[in-house]
């Protein structure tokens, strides 16, 4: 987990300082400067988004090798959920005997978002609170809270063509573009410790006997 999201802070430093190269170049162009800072706030999101999506890979991966009775309250909601809130009634009382004989597996997170969504494009620091905390993980701790917001915004206006790319973030100065960028960085750096301590202390296991 902590050495793909390093790889990708790679790409998004990489492509930081070339977005200040080129700004700062004589002759500058606006409009590929503009262009490059749009990129690099859909890159911000990608990795946000990436990074959310492996850690709970992670999560369903590790909890899968245990029965229904096993898992913690939130992964138990988690697994009903899945088996039954997003199915069709003539289908329970299978998944149900399922569970019965600990035939029912915990499923992994790409089997889990295709029936029950977890997010789409919709990942600031609320919405990373809201699906952490569904599984027990917890919310990240982030001072700049409204960045992680800024970021999302401007990738859903691209995204759903509200704005041209060319415009979307052509008045961010390269201070506040590297402000977001810090933001980002340490809010996915509390998310990936606050899940590898959620699962080296088997908190997605039933506490206390």
């Amino acid at each position: 987990m902590k050495s793909d999201f390093e790889e990708k802070k790679i790409d998004i430093d990489i492509l930081l300082n070339h977005i200040n190269e080129v700004s700062i170049s004589k002759g500058a162009n606006v409009h590929k400067v503009a262009i490059l800072k749009s990129s690099f706030m859909l890159l911000l999101y990608n990795t946000i988004e990436s990074t959310i999506s492996l850690l709970l890979e992670k999560v369903h991966e590790t909890a899968s090798i245990h029965n229904y009775g096993e898992l913690s309250d939130k992964l138990k909601l988690l697994f009903v959920e899945y088996y039954f809130v997003s199915q069709s009634g003539n289908k329970h009382k299978q998944h149900l005997d399922m569970i019965m004989l600990n035939n029912a597996q915990f499923p992994s997170f790409n089997e889990f978002d295709k029936r029950v969504k977890t997010f789409s494009g919709n990942l600031d620091a609320r919405e990373i609170d809201n699906v952490l905390s569904k599984y027990g993980i917890g919310k990240i701790q982030s001072e700049k809270r409204e960045k992680l917001l800024i970021v999302k915004n401007l990738r859903n206006k691209i995204a759903h063509g509200e704005v041209m790319f060319k415009e979307s973030c052509r008045n961010l100065t390269i201070s506040e573009l590297d402000k977001i960028r810090n933001a980002t960085v340490l809010a996915m750096q509390d998310a990936i410790a606050k899940t590898e301590h959620f699962i080296e202390q088997s908190r997605y296991l039933k506490q206390g006997g």
